[in-house]
């Protein structure tokens, strides 16, 4: 039986001050379940230590060949993304 995609809604503000907890829900998400969905249409605020998170994340999925996909990414986000170099990193795809 095939498992559907995860998606996770993403917040308005993801910076250190929440990495915990973030980490925390990636570490109790499962890896085999193909792809994994974040929907980053409401990110207002994102700094450098949740994009290198994220890039960790995607990193460590890929290993288990499952693939991180950002949905709907918001114009905030991907000037972070763009400016730290994680553009071609990661995936994307519309809602």
């Amino acid at each position: 039986m095939e498992q559907a995609p995860i998606t996770m809604e993403l917040g308005e503000k993801i910076d250190i001050s929440a990495i915990s907890s973030l980490k925390a829900t990636l570490d109790s998400l499962p890896i085999n379940t193909e792809p994994q969905l974040f929907d980053a249409r409401y990110i207002t605020h994102i700094d450098s230590a949740s994009c290198q998170l994220f890039y960790a994340y995607a990193q460590h999925l890929a290993l288990h060949n499952t693939t991180l996909v950002f949905l709907s990414p918001s114009d905030k986000f991907m000037t972070v993304v763009k400016a730290l170099g994680f553009e071609t990193d990661f995936n994307y795809a519309s809602m």
